[in-house]
């Protein structure tokens, strides 16, 4: 018996380490497949040149001498030519493929990119001495209907992108000249408003939200979003000079108390060109003033501003919700199905209204977030207590609607905030008879 099962224990290993070098054998040979006789690994790529352009990959940046170069254009330039795979060598037989040869160098080597072949299939390419048929795999940015010139447009787009002029290279996005930007925490400061601190590490803001508000779930996704988009118009001498106004700033830290600041200044009364400055590292930039929005949006905008926390949310078929005004009730049945079916045993409901009134509830669609939200006050909890307002009962929440001229109000009395919403709709009133008839 104990010999059967030494001898099952070692059928058992053997089938494992058969199992997986069988996989990492297979695995190794697809892996192999993708890029076999491709001319160049995308990670091996260091340096390319063509025409006035001499471009180094350092630290995974590209950089002209001095100059930060655009790491989307060169992102997508390696995987371009990471991507020309070598069909067959040919005879060189001198230029008779090269009628309109474009010449690149890939790390010091010197690449011609030549005609179409025959069939349109491929192109002539010379490498160094060797000449050779090669394609472009992958896919190409512009779509082509005819199945004959799909090589051609890929080659026309690589051609296109090693066209361009070294001033149409540089970096234009801020966050790039910060690859080591210490994410820790960052201070918000602008000119008339509340500053306010996001932290990343431990996904909180100070203030906190309100009572029944939450933090966005990704801080830093959210905040890290809104970077990507401030666009560099000119990197410009650092000077005193520009700081005639300062309209913000930043201050980033981590725990490693690394710090960098962003200050945002125009530079004279008669301009609105805003430049942002690095006092540390004495850099300077101008600004295109339509990219500039993170500085400007408040710390409600990292809130979560449901009307229903998501804690007290529940997934329903059917749900059971009440409404009272004045010396009205109903009990109405909510079917969660597309769209919401109702159902009412003493009222007959207004499919289009309700639904406009559960947006606000749900947070469906454009109501998605409140524009802002505030405490509920114990004088205005007593004011629209008493006065002839729509209330609801849902989810274990009282939710009180509050029309105002230009916005609807919705009031969860149970957490005691007020979530507003903006509307220029004057049809709807968000009270009884709107909904039930």
């Amino acid at each position: 018996m104990k010999k059967n099962l030494i001898l099952f224990g070692i059928f058992i290993t053997l089938l494992v380490v058969t199992y997986v070098f069988q996989e990492v054998r297979t695995d190794k040979l697809f892996k192999d497949s993708l890029t076999k006789d491709h001319l160049v690994m995308v990670g091996d790529i260091k340096s390319l040149s063509w025409g006035e352009v001499v471009a180094v990959k350092k630290d995974n940046q590209w950089w002209s001498e001095e100059r930060l170069l655009s790491t989307n254009t060169f992102n997508q330039l390696e995987k371009r030519i990471s991507q020309i795979k070598k069909i067959k060598s040919i005879p060189n037989e001198g230029q008779k493929f090269f009628n309109e040869p474009f010449e690149l160098k890939v790390n010091g080597e010197t690449w011609i990119l030549g005609d179409m072949t025959l069939d349109r299939q491929g192109f002539y390419l010379a490498r160094g001495k060797e000449v050779m048929i090669a394609i472009s795999e992958g896919e190409g940015q512009e779509l082509s209907q005819d199945p004959d010139k799909v090589e051609e447009t890929k080659l026309e787009e690589l051609k296109k992108a090693l066209s361009l002029k070294l001033s149409d290279l540089y970096e234009t996005q801020l966050f790039r000249f910060y690859p080591k930007l210490p994410l820790g925490t960052v201070t918000v400061e602008s000119d008339g408003r509340p500053s306010f601190e996001l932290d990343f590490l431990k996904n909180a803001t100070l203030p906190p939200p309100l009572n029944g508000i939450k933090p966005h779930e990704d801080l830093l996704k959210k905040f890290t979003s809104v970077m990507t988009q401030m666009t560099i118009k000119q990197e410009v001498p650092y000077s005193d000079s520009l700081k005639f106004s300062k309209l913000a700033q930043m201050v980033f830290s981590n725990e490693a108390e690394e710090k960098v600041t962003w200050e945002l200044w125009i530079s004279s009364a008669k301009s609105a060109d805003s430049f942002l400055i690095d006092p540390v590292k004495k850099r300077a930039w101008q600004m295109i003033g339509g990219t500039l929005r993170l500085f400007f949006i408040q710390v409600q905008d990292y809130w979560d501003k449901k009307v229903i926390p998501p804690n007290q949310f529940q997934h329903f078929t059917r749900l059971k919700t009440s409404f009272a005004q004045g010396g009205k009730s109903a009990v109405v049945e909510i079917i969660n199905r597309e769209p919401l079916a109702f159902e009412s045993s003493k009222y007959k409901v207004d499919p289009i209204k309700m639904n406009i009134l559960l947006q606000y509830v749900f947070n469906l669609s454009e109501k998605d977030q409140a524009d802002r939200v505030s405490q509920l006050s114990k004088s205005e909890r007593k004011e629209i207590l008493s006065a002839n307002n729509l209330r609801m009962e849902i989810l274990g929440q009282e939710l009180l609607f509050w029309r105002k001229a230009d916005e609807v109000i919705v009031v969860n009395l149970t957490q005691g905030f007020k979530a507003h919403f903006l509307v220029n709709e004057q049809s709807f009133r968000a009270s009884f008879e709107d909904v039930l008839k």
